[in-house]
């Protein structure tokens, strides 16, 4: 094991990923519980997660659904009730929608209010409800990293995901003020917060509409080509064993595409904040 895995490994012991039973969640709970981690997975698929629980020993499950706001505050406590020693919450849980704004009968009020609660109302609520933990851990001495999947649609969106790019934007924001904010607290100093920026994936995110969207595009050669499931995780855990800059995790861990926005960002707006001295 070389010293930046050990780095990486040694700061993740007990991890809640939200978002588990399909695509990049599934795969980040295969991998880690491969590390060797407790691993606590959550979705809205019971079946799944009883089939993920028989296939994984040790692996624990939790069914519930974050776009029920109501219920997110007794799954959360109930979750740390039962893991007082988590250390690192992965959020990645999402929909998407793809349709023309200029054309009403394509989607409903609704599908885009549910849209944005999945990907950007709840992810802030969780985070709410998550932090105080995480730096109360953090102010003992544990260290304790919170990670948000957020989008390479959320640096450069395109015109076939116009809530789901909005929405992963916000993200994005929300990442970079929970960073200030944490910056601003003496006692987080253990703690890191962490976006993750993946580019277009081959998971089931977009089943209901991939076959519209590359016919917009002309034909399927002409299509913007996804990144094979498998391939994202090793490059993403890759990435994340190179610690930034006096950091043992980079503050945002993008591949392809996704780091390319991050680099972007970084070398651009970001030079502003350190201008102003404050954390992103």
């Amino acid at each position: 094991m070389n010293s930046m895995r050990f780095k990486m490994s040694s700061r993740i012991n007990t991890i809640l990923i939200i978002g588990a039973t399909a695509g990049i969640g599934e795969a980040f709970a295969r991998r880690f519980h491969s590390m060797g981690k407790k691993v606590i997975s959550t979705g809205r698929n019971q079946d799944k997660l009883k089939e993920m629980a028989k296939e994984l020993p040790g692996l624990e499950t939790r069914q519930f659904d974050i776009s029920d706001l109501a219920t997110l505050p007794t799954n959360v406590d109930g979750t740390l009730k039962d893991f007082p020693s988590l250390d690192t919450v992965l959020i990645t849980a999402g929909t998407q929608l793809s349709y023309n704004l200029f054309d009403p009968s394509l989607v409903t009020s609704e599908e885009i209010n549910a849209e944005i609660t999945m990907n950007l109302t709840a992810p802030i609520l969780l985070i709410r409800l998550f932090s105080p933990h995480l730096l109360q851990l953090a102010r003992n001495g544990t260290k304790t990293t919170l990670f948000m999947t957020s989008s390479s649609l959320a640096y450069v969106p395109l015109s076939f995901y116009p809530t789901y790019a909005a929405a992963k934007a916000g993200v994005r924001a929300i990442m970079k003020i929970l960073r200030q904010q944490l910056g601003f607290n003496p006692n987080g100093k253990n703690m890191r917060v962490v976006e993750i920026v993946p580019p277009y994936t081959d998971t089931g995110l977009d089943k209901a509409h991939r076959e519209a969207t590359i016919a917009m595009q002309g034909a399927p050669d002409k299509a913007f080509p996804s990144m094979p499931l498998g391939e994202f995780v090793t490059k993403f855990f890759d990435s994340l064993e190179q610690p930034g800059p006096d950091e043992e995790i980079k503050k945002e861990t993008g591949v392809g595409s996704g780091e390319i926005g991050v680099n972007t960002w970084r070398n651009s707006f970001g030079k502003m904040y350190e201008q102003m001295d404050i954390a992103t």
